[in-house]
């Protein structure tokens, strides 16, 4: 029979926070084709995700400068990452958050797992006030190491304590999702604020059984 309940992990960027570069290269670079051209041949993800194991902005933007050393622009560009790295955030996913104020108001435990670089956590820690409901938070470049490997699960069970059986674990990204479910949590692939909504009464927590409209 399978057990209740009793415990929440979120990923927050994506989840509860919306975060994209393009925020703020569409400012720093207008057109559309050289912009997709710079995020996905110069910044790629691949490179931004040494920031999420714990390489500084300065040391992985290095790598890229060396690619450049008389392209004032493009040098520019690549710098404008850690600099300016807080423009890629376009504030909290409201409706999101109203489930995990609900959840907190009703005494669920909450827990956090992300990838995210350390340099700008604090910043943004501050930026979004309800962290502070989380009993725990993971954070990838904090342990070196990220989602989706095995390990960073388990910091969160050694960490924790909490009983997979009985913890759902959200993320927009299903890759995320599958060392969870080989642990035993439920997993819910984020897609909508709404859908997550529906897919935890579906679990019937008590909360969003009686906040759903």
């Amino acid at each position: 029979m399978a057990k209740a309940i009793t415990s929440v992990v979120f990923d927050l960027g994506g989840v509860l926070v919306d975060w994209n570069p393009d925020y703020l290269y569409r400012k720093l670079i207008p057109d559309e084709k050289e912009r997709t051209f710079f995020l996905t041949q110069v910044c790629t993800r691949a490179w931004h995700f040494r920031h999420d194991l714990g390489v500084s902005f300065a040391d992985n933007a290095e790598v890229l400068l060396q690619d450049y050393p008389n392209d004032p622009q493009m040098q520019s560009l690549i710098k404008a990452w850690g600099g300016r790295f807080g423009e890629m955030f376009n504030g909290a996913i409201d409706k999101s958050v109203d489930i995990l104020t609900e959840l907190h108001d009703a005494g669920t435990p909450l827990y956090a797992l992300t990838n995210w670089p350390a340099e700008c956590f604090p910043l943004i820690e501050g930026r979004f006030p309800f962290f502070s409901f989380f009993r725990d938070m993971i954070v990838s470049s904090v342990e070196r190491v990220t989602k989706p490997d095995h390990r960073i699960y388990e910091i969160l069970l050694e960490r924790t304590k909490i009983d997979p059986h009985s913890t759902i674990y959200i993320d927009d990204l299903v890759e995320n999702l599958v060392p969870a479910a080989a642990l035993g949590f439920t997993t819910i692939h984020f897609t909508s604020p709404e859908a997550l909504r529906a897919e935890l009464n579906r679990h019937k927590l008590p909360l969003l059984q009686r906040g759903a409209s």
